[in-house]
């Protein structure tokens, strides 16, 4: 079905660009990656949305060869949504994967080898256009499956999944040596030899998806050296700078400064290097290259932004994002609000098709306000951004952004705040006593988005995790009574079954015990 929607896509492509006038198109997509983490500051009346420390100077230059979006949104603030919401053109509710681990689609087994994908969207333009996917995927299919011609998939049929970032395979849990870490030499490595191929020889879309900077951290010793060095920025803590042997594993894992600076570094580096081949190759003028991140940071503090990762503050949705390539804007900032899901009708526009789009997109084409900054505008076929979060482990809302105002609801307790989130984007100010009607306004479109798409429940979901919970107990049950009956009376095994069934329900309780607390209602 997949391959008959873009057959049927490509009889509509523009049969007058000769190839060569098609352009590249680069995506570089961070994880984790905060709105102010990089040295580019995002919004030009706010030094904080910067980092006064790390260093991303090809991204800078990026910059200044292109426009930076002061207000781009991921579309979740967690990244199997947000992979799944960018390659398809469609809000993560659409598509009825809304969270990490989302228990709905995992029960009904959904899966999305129908839609039409970044990669079926440019060839459907122009056969010619080869198409790469290397890195992180988007949880469930594998990228190949979805249109991409080369790809880096590791372990057999699985998709590549965070465990690709810590491990040389899965099979045997070996760590990524030291010089590999995150994989970041490897993706740089993978990026430049297909630039090499085929720039200049074929039109080419690559989406690079980077693992880092995502927990657990790990970069190259020397990097770690070069920050440590620098004059030390804001957030810097003395423990940061400890001997090496001296920081706790806990540290290393999410929270040594040092650390995340020095992998961000590579980030940029890899950036850089697939610049440089660009520009040798000629095609630099005729690349489209695009810098962003699956969701807000998840080291705390995320600039002047409220919340992060995993909440719906603008902490955890507005992320860096930084074009530059053909008739795009240089040295500009731009603060129309962007959606990622806006990214396949703006591949759509530059691969030069004028065939009908896919169904109920969600998203419109941004080359209008690449080329003409504020003064731009997006067309999209719905009303604002709408983000659907019927989460079991943090408090489940939703949230759409309308014009100048965003209005945040809680999906158990009703619970609501309204912020002008152009003029406040720090959310310090909530207006829903001032400006009841507005909310009034914003709810009702909301609410009509989210029972046009058939939105998840929260019930439902919390119904499916604690049901969930329950085959997983019974599945550890009935591996433990394989293990007393294999262990045949040895009291060494008969304990260790023992103990790690223990472990096991200790775990499933816990979890458990989060769930329903979710259900209370927790304020947000």
């Amino acid at each position: 079905m997949r391959f008959l929607v873009t057959l049927l896509l490509a009889t509509f492509a523009l049969p007058s660009f000769a190839a060569a006038e098609r352009p590249n198109i680069i995506i570089i997509y961070v994880d984790d990656l905060g709105w102010a983490d990089t040295s580019v500051q995002m919004m030009d009346g706010d030094p904080e949305s910067a980092s006064d420390f790390h260093q991303t100077p090809h991204l800078e230059e990026l910059a200044r060869r292109g426009t930076k979006f002061s207000c781009a949104y991921a579309p979740a603030p967690t990244c199997t949504p947000s992979r799944k919401s960018i390659q398809f053109g469609k809000t993560p509710g659409r598509l009825q994967y809304t969270f990490v681990h989302d228990v709905l689609a995992l029960q009904r087994k959904l899966k999305w080898q129908d839609e039409t994908s970044l990669a079926d969207i440019v060839k459907a333009a122009n056969a010619n256009y080869i198409t790469a996917h290397f890195g992180k995927g988007m949880g469930g299919e594998q990228m190949k499956t979805i249109g991409y011609d080369v790809t880096d998939e590791i372990d057999g049929h699985a998709d590549n999944g965070n465990f690709h970032g810590e491990f040389v395979s899965l099979k045997n849990r070996v760590p990524l040596p030291p010089d590999n870490p995150k994989r970041m030499a490897s993706l740089q490595k993978s990026s430049v030899d297909f630039i090499n191929k085929y720039s200049g020889k074929r039109p080419f879309f690559m989406m690079v998806s980077h693992y880092a900077v995502h927990v657990p951290h790990a970069a190259r010793a020397d990097l770690i050296e070069k920050y440590r060095k620098l004059p030390r920025g804001k957030y810097l803590r003395d423990e940061d700078y400890l001997p090496v042997d001296q920081i706790s594993k806990s540290m290393k894992i999410s929270h040594w400064r040092l650390q995340y600076a020095a992998m961000l570094d590579e980030v940029d580096q890899g950036l850089g290097a697939m610049v440089d081949v660009v520009k040798k190759s000629g095609q630099l003028d005729n690349t489209l290259i695009i810098f962003t991140s699956d969701n807000g940071g998840g080291l705390a503090p995320n600039g002047t932004l409220r919340g992060g990762k995993a909440n719906l503050y603008e902490g955890g949705l507005r992320v860096p994002f930084v074009v530059a390539g053909p008739g795009v804007q240089a040295e500009t900032q731009c603060d129309v609000p962007i959606a990622q899901w806006d990214l396949l009708p703006t591949l759509y526009d530059y691969a030069g098709s004028d065939g009908p789009l896919p169904e109920k997109l969600d998203g419109g084409s941004l080359r209008e306000v690449f080329e003409n900054g504020n003064k731009g505008h997006v067309t999209r076929p719905v009303d604002g951004f709408v983000f659907h979060y019927p989460c079991y482990f943090a408090p489940p809302l939703s949230v759409i952004r309308l014009g100048e105002y965003k209005l945040m609801e809680h999906l158990l307790t009703g619970e609501q705040k309204l912020f002008n989130v152009a003029s406040d984007y720090r959310e310090k100010t909530n207006l829903i006593k001032e400006l009841p009607e507005k909310a009034r306004e914003l709810k009702t479109v909301m609410s009509k988005y989210l029972k046009s798409i058939n939105a998840e429940n929260i019930q439902d979901v919390y119904k499916a995790r604690l049901a969930e919970l329950d085959s997983f107990e019974a599945g550890a049950r009935t591996v433990h009574a394989r293990s007393i009956q294999q262990a045949k009376g040895d009291k060494e095994l008969v304990n260790k079954a023992n103990e790690r069934l223990a472990k096991d329900l200790e775990r499933f309780d816990k979890n458990r015990i989060q769930c329903r607390e979710n259900m209370r209602g927790t304020k947000f």
